[in-house]
């Protein structure tokens, strides 16, 4: 049954995701624009694929004209780390049903399992569902309507603002760690401090790309396997 007070309290819960993802996703609508891609298959893009710094990728690869098929492989396998973040809600989330964990499971992008992976277990377990609809919807429609918003402008206003470019690119991975340090706790320190040290042992000898994929796959992991060891 619909909970008006849990969808509301998501909502509430996910406005610095939303503070975020604005300015990101209107960068990207901007980035789509500039790579001639249009307004349409932009918006398509952020509808159904709706990954953040991937979609990046995808545009920046189909610009340089890598063939459709290459992009999207490479695009998945950024993506690949996202199957590992429903497991570790399982245990906060037992009393879903099969359709509400499908649903749920398409919104959970980084920001999004970070909010949720810190506050759901704290809420009684027949409002997770709702707390959780609302969270992903208000970062979804942002992201969306922010995408919509650049293709439609972006380009128009950067050429009269260009100091504001620097500042979209920034301010998704700036939301990230905001999120990331205010939910860090000895229990999973470790598995931070490992992926930091792996991904910059990676970027230093020239392979950046491979060090946050091997990162997104082994952090999360390694906090799998903590929380469970507790």
């Amino acid at each position: 049954m619909f909970s008006y007070k849990s969808f509301s309290e998501g909502l509430k819960s996910s406005l610095p995701i939303v503070a975020g993802y604005l300015p990101v996703s209107f960068a990207f609508g901007v980035a789509a624009e500039g790579a001639e891609l249009g307004t349409l298959p932009a918006v398509f893009t952020s509808l159904f694929i709706y990954a953040g710094a991937s979609q990046f990728a995808l545009v920046g690869l189909l610009k340089d004209g890598v063939p459709i098929l290459s992009a999207a492989l490479i695009t998945l396998g950024l993506n690949i780390r996202h199957s590992l973040y429903g497991p570790a809600l399982s245990r906060d989330t037992e009393n879903f049903s099969l359709r509400e964990r499908l649903l749920s499971a398409f919104g959970l992008t980084d920001e999004v399992f970070a909010v949720a992976f810190s506050r759901i277990g704290k809420r009684p377990a027949a409002t997770r569902f709702w707390w959780l609809m609302g969270l992903e919807f208000a970062a979804y429609t942002s992201w969306v309507g922010g995408t919509l918003a650049g293709s439609i402008s972006g380009v128009l206003l950067l050429s009269h603002y260009s100091f504001l470019r620097p500042a979209l690119a920034f301010a998704l991975p700036a939301l990230f760690l905001s999120l990331l340090l205010s939910m860090l706790k000895p229990s999973n320190r470790s598995a931070v401090l490992i992926s930091l040290i792996l991904a910059a042992v990676f970027h230093w000898s020239g392979h950046t790309e491979t060090g946050i994929i091997a990162a997104a796959l082994l952090g999360p992991g390694l906090g799998i396997i903590g929380r469970r060891c507790q």
